[in-house]
């Protein structure tokens, strides 16, 4: 389920899933190219486990080991998809009555959409009403094959977690960047994967807007030369900013927050910081009232911030939605 409590959404097409059995806590996770992360909070939402496990040889083997060491059998469970597995589709809101919702987006999507509609899973977020200059209702549709979907889900229930909520990576690590403290302005979101990555543009808690970089972190090497790297980065950066300030009718962004925020990382936050005349920071726990016993500077976490986010699944907004056809 994609959500946001400020957001209302379209069911995706998604038969299949149990219902969740406890309220013991909540996993988190995402499976993806660059391997497999899995964050767990209890029931009073501490995070108690955290790991990154890249390119396992055999991921599925790995997760069923894990639960049954973890003893997570029959706990709920927020699968996160991989940007590679979706596309990520703005378009303006159908205006049609609610339950007519579901059938016009995927009428108004199906030409953008590189495989066909009768196997896509699609649900969307909208944007704020005062996006745009408040001129046009927007909205964000993430489709993916559902029989990739399905794939992805049943070694996961297999391992005897329930998964209960399908998020998008942009929508999970929005569950927790909106920890951050901010004071005025917008916000920029950097997250960094392997042969991807995405900007979210955030302000008042709000999704404003979701970039898609069609280049990763498997292309910047920290003892090498990086200048085309950085010449890509900086332009989708300067270009959202833009667009946010001038399209959608918002003010400045203030801040930029960079993931992963690890040792690696570091020139990249040393580029944007000399580059862009805003405050530029890596994403880290220092500043967000984060309740755990684990060590917040770690790696793993660092590694792992759209698990933890999925993991943090708004309560009350966990349940899933109804299948749509």
């Amino acid at each position: 389920m994609l959500h946001s409590e400020m957001y209302s959404s379209v069911a995706i097409s998604i038969p299949w899933l149990k219902k969740n059995k406890a309220d013991s806590g909540r996993v988190g996770l995402t499976v993806g190219p660059d391997g497999l992360s899995v964050a767990c909070v209890d029931a009073d939402r501490r995070l108690v486990f955290c790991q990154f496990f890249e390119r396992p040889e055999d991921s599925t083997t790995l997760l069923n080991e894990l639960v049954a060491e973890q003893d997570w059998g029959g706990m709920p469970c927020s699968l996160v998809l991989h940007p590679v597995y979706y596309q990520l589709l703005l378009t303006e809101t159908p205006a049609v009555d609610s339950d007519e919702m579901s059938s016009a987006i995927r009428w108004k999507i199906k030409e953008l959409l590189d495989f066909p509609l009768d196997d896509a899973a699609i649900e969307c977020f909208e944007l704020p009403t005062d996006a745009f200059r408040g001129q046009k209702k927007m909205l964000y549709a993430a489709a993916m094959r559902k029989s990739k979907l399905k794939e992805l889900l049943e070694p996961v229930s297999e391992s005897g977690l329930v998964v209960d909520c399908i998020e998008v990576a942009e929508l999970a690590l929005h569950n927790l960047t909106r920890k951050i403290p901010v004071e005025r302005g917008g916000v920029a979101i950097l997250q960094l994967l392997e042969g991807v990555g995405f900007i979210n543009l955030v302000e008042d808690g709000a999704i404003y807007l979701c970039r898609r970089l069609d280049f990763g972190l498997d292309r910047f090497n920290a003892l090498g030369d990086n200048r085309d790297f950085f010449d890509s980065l900086m332009l989708e950066i300067q270009r959202s900013l833009d667009y946010y300030e001038s399209q959608l009718g918002k003010g400045i962004v203030t801040s930029l927050f960079y993931a992963p925020g690890v040792i690696m990382t570091e020139p990249i936050g040393e580029f944007l910081s000399q580059s862009l005349a805003i405050n530029v920071e890596p994403l880290t726990f220092a500043s967000m009232a984060f309740d755990t016993e684990l060590d917040l500077e770690d790696p793993q976490l660092l590694r792992s911030v759209i698990a933890i986010g999925a993991a943090l699944t708004p309560q009350g907004l966990s349940e899933v939605v109804n299948a749509a056809h």
